[in-house]
């Protein structure tokens, strides 16, 4: 097994790019036969999902390439088979074809075909005037009228019914250039 290319792709899979390739082959039906090129991206750094993307620019190469990969029986000892070091390997395999393949194909002068995503991830309760959710007692809710007076020991509880920040992730937009004759 090839240790090196395995640290190669392992350092590689924690990358935006990475996560970008993913999020293309997500949101872009037409992925399959083909390889992404991932040009330029940018993450919703606050964002704890990997795939909240403001925008993902690239393109598509048809696969001419395909991976050999090793047989199972490589991950196998005394009978007991590693998934997990094989998948690990299949993508690190793919990865490196990818690579080749995409590059060999922009040394012919082969365009991709272009594509570009963009998201875009927003407060759900930015418009919201009320300090506290529509689900809160009306005891709690009538705290708002002087919100800087923290005597009533209703506070001790209302402050879980506060409206808080709650975002939201959507993707806007989805362009994919037509296929070439």
């Amino acid at each position: 097994m090839n240790e090196k290319l395995l640290k190669k792709y392992l350092k590689y899979a924690g990358t935006d790019e990475a996560f970008a390739v993913l999020f293309a082959k997500k949101h872009i039906e037409d992925t399959r036969g083909h390889w992404v090129d991932v040009v330029d991206c940018r993450r919703y750094e606050m964002s704890s999902d990997n795939l909240h993307f403001r925008f993902v620019v690239g393109g598509l190469y048809r696969r001419k390439i395909q991976p050999q990969y090793p047989s199972k029986s490589q991950f196998t000892v005394d009978g007991k088979f590693d998934e997990h070091r094989y998948m690990l390997m299949v993508r690190a395999i793919t990865w490196e074809t990818a690579h080749k393949d995409i590059e060999q194909q922009k040394l012919k002068g082969i365009a991709p075909r272009k594509f570009k995503i963009t998201g875009v991830s927003y407060d759900k309760n930015r418009d919201n005037k009320n300090f506290f959710r529509d689900d809160a007692p009306p005891e709690i809710k009538a705290l708002a009228k002087n919100i800087n007076d923290r005597t009533n020991p209703l506070w001790d509880t209302a402050l879980r019914y506060a409206n808080k920040p709650e975002f939201v992730y959507k993707i806007r937009q989805v362009y994919l250039a037509p296929r070439r004759a």
